[in-house]
């Protein structure tokens, strides 16, 4: 184990900052302020690291605490706070994949007033941010052009709805059907995506993240990704829109809609 560990450093307020600290249980309490709590994700392989009294000590707000998929928040983290990598049951350095995956994340999402009054309630981050409908078209090569029968179309329609289906951000947040259109040796997916967030380039980089995190799996049927396009546009309020936003789980849909140009 090195002698430092390159993390991401979270302050309320402020964007979010690589730096390198020494890999000691007392750095990292020095960090936070005070004893550590250690968030984990598995599916990142990497940590937050928190103080674990920051809401007791009444820390100021800094960032939502969200879910694997990057859309709920379940808590407000207080107080100072850095990411890391997991190897087992140490912090490590992040990875560079890493660290732009929570620079996105984190210097993006809405950052709550450092100054909290002592009758503020806790809110919820999503709530006072605008909505927005990211049109997303994807293009696709086959790569073996002279192979690109109607069977392959329908069984590559399928391959893609099986994928927007089994992950848990496209799936919660693709609004209806997928379109699937070919044309030659290309193929174009084009699908609206329903995100809450600060302005419409955030929303627009938070779509392309989600289609980025399984692009492996999209390209695993002899195809590859020539192009992300994502456009958002700002929606009016519609307090009964999150009703009937996503996909959901009862109405997954199994081969989208396919057509010939």
């Amino acid at each position: 184990m090195g002698d430092k560990i390159r993390v991401l450093v979270v302050e309320p307020m402020k964007p979010c900052e690589v730096r390198e600290i020494p890999d000691t249980l007392e750095a990292m309490q020095a960090l936070v302020g005070g004893n550590i709590e250690a968030v984990t994700s598995l599916r990142y392989a990497s940590a937050i690291v928190c103080n674990e009294n920051g809401k007791l000590l009444n820390l100021p707000y800094n960032r939502p605490l969200l879910d694997e998929s990057g859309l709920l928040p379940l808590d407000i983290l207080h107080g100072t706070f850095f990411i890391a990598g997991m190897s087992g049951e140490h912090f490590v350095s992040l990875t560079d994949e890493q660290i732009q995956r929570y620079k996105d994340l984190y210097d993006n999402v809405m950052v709550l007033t450092s100054e909290r009054s002592e009758n503020q309630a806790e809110i919820a981050p999503e709530a006072a941010m605008p909505d927005f409908a990211v049109a997303c078209r994807l293009t696709f090569r086959f790569v073996r052009e002279d192979q690109v029968s109607i069977e392959l179309k329908d069984a590559f329609a399928a391959h893609v709805n099986g994928i927007f289906n089994q992950d848990e951000a496209l799936a919660e947040r693709t609004v209806g059907d997928l379109d699937v259109t070919f044309q030659d040796c290309c193929a174009e997916v084009r699908y609206t995506f329903a995100r809450q967030d600060k302005d419409a380039a955030s929303a627009e980089m938070f779509s392309k993240q989600c289609v980025l995190d399984v692009r492996d799996q999209l390209e695993g049927y002899g195809c590859k990704i020539e192009k992300i396009e994502c456009f958002a546009e700002e929606l009016e309020p519609d307090y009964g829109r999150d009703q009937a936003r996503g996909r959901g789980t009862q109405e997954k849909k199994r081969n989208g809609n396919r057509h010939d140009r």
